[in-house]
């Protein structure tokens, strides 16, 4: 990857920035969330989430100048449980950022105690079906239907990663070659 990101946890500082960000990307985003889930999404909406006890797994993806080009949300379930969200700015699409964030986050939510993360997708959505993947997400359930998107409806496929599963430990040593990854948590 050849631009530095800033990953960091969300802040009600925040607030602006994210409204800006869901607002300039409204249409693309369209083509993967339901236009309910869209307008959910106020100050109100934001402020409570920010204010919450699951605000610690909200995490923004920015560039250098703090440009706000991602976000990642992670919604409890059940305790050691969350579903995970994520959406990319369109112009910062297909360079692996999404992968890259969430292969990090995922390490920093297990180390918190994170067991099983699920992922719901939309089954026209074939990036965000790669990026699950590539992070160990296996498929567990198809949804027939139940996603409408502008009056197309699509099978949902739920995702699921879960710490019991064969991982492979990372390992950096030094003079490696490897690159050290910074997450403000």
């Amino acid at each position: 990857m050849k631009k530095i990101l800033k990953i960091r946890q969300a802040t009600e500082n925040d607030l602006r920035s994210i409204l800006l960000f869901e607002f300039r990307n409204r249409d693309w985003f369209s083509k993967f969330i339901p236009q309910e889930a869209l307008r959910q999404q106020s100050q109100i909406y934001f402020k409570r989430l920010l204010r919450s006890d699951v605000k610690k797994f909200q995490y923004l993806v920015c560039l250098p100048n703090d440009v706000l080009i991602g976000r990642f949300s992670g919604q409890l379930l059940d305790q050691g449980c969350l579903e995970v969200s994520y959406r990319i700015a369109k112009n910062f699409t297909n360079q692996g950022i999404a992968k890259y964030v969430l292969k990090n986050l995922l390490l920093v939510w297990a180390s918190d105690g994170i067991n099983e993360v699920y992922a719901q997708v939309a089954d026209h959505n074939a990036a965000s079906i790669r990026v699950l993947t590539a992070c160990a997400f296996e498929l567990q359930e198809i949804q027939q239907n139940s996603i409408n998107l502008a009056g197309d409806i699509h099978d949902s496929h739920v995702y699921r990663w879960s710490t019991t599963e064969d991982i492979i430990p990372l390992y950096i040593t030094p003079g490696s070659g490897s690159s050290t990854i910074y997450l403000e948590h």
